[in-house]
């Protein structure tokens, strides 16, 4: 028999899927990303789409599974990750509601066949997925969804280029700085474990970081 907590989480999710079907629409408006399509191509993504929603530390995706969906986050934050040789974590990607786009694994973008990365809630999370062949199909069907498709590609290429970029020319102080000038709901959200293996530092040595920054920011109010 269920316990009662497995019964309030069922009613729980049940709630989320009818609430999203029935508002997926209004929710799908007001996704900044989707602010150039039409009311017609709005419809025509909601009735293509599966709402989901991600316990925090809940995975989308995993190695060595199946997975061709695309998606776009509502609520929330992710992380992409992969285990290196050694075994540690490496964070590629830590998507938040703040810069949605639509995502898919990192994997897809070069359509290698062995997957590696994980995809994982950060905090809970609300997102709608996409069946790949679907999307695709629409997207040439109609210019919105394929300017909105093609944007969110750009958008991805442009993260990834800063990101070498910023390991190639700059400090890690910098790095750190630049992520909390421009990602502050990351930063209040995402474990610090999490934010230091992002910018490819220690745990340490961004404690460090804060407290000195925290100490000129007090310098400066007196």
């Amino acid at each position: 028999m269920k316990s009662l907590a497995q019964h309030k989480e069922i009613r729980v999710l049940f709630l989320f899927i009818f609430t999203a079907v029935m508002d997926s629409f209004k929710t799908f408006r007001n996704i900044a990303f989707f602010q150039e399509l039409s009311d017609e191509e709005i419809n025509i993504l909601v009735s293509i789409s599966t709402p989901r929603l991600l316990r925090k530390k809940e995975k989308l995706a995993e190695p060595g599974q199946s997975f061709n969906h695309l998606f776009i986050m509502s609520h929330g934050l992710l992380r992409f990750f992969f285990d290196d040789e050694n075994g540690t974590e490496s964070n590629l990607f830590l998507p938040s509601e703040k810069e949605a786009s639509i995502m898919e694994t990192p994997e897809s973008y070069s359509e290698e066949t062995e997957r590696k990365y994980t995809i994982e809630a950060v905090i809970e999370s609300h997102i709608f997925l996409f069946n790949k062949s679907e999307f695709e199909e629409l997207a040439f069907q109609h210019r919105g969804i394929y300017n909105v498709y093609l944007k969110s590609l750009k958008m991805i290429i442009n993260i990834a280029k800063t990101r070498i970029e910023q390991f190639c020319s700059t400090s890690p102080h910098s790095r750190y700085e630049e992520f909390l000038e421009k990602r502050p709901f990351t930063s209040q959200n995402a474990n610090r474990k999490y934010i230091a293996n992002f910018l490819g530092i220690t745990p340490n040595s961004l404690s460090r970081m804060t407290a000195r920054i925290h100490k000129k920011r007090n310098d400066r109010k007196k």
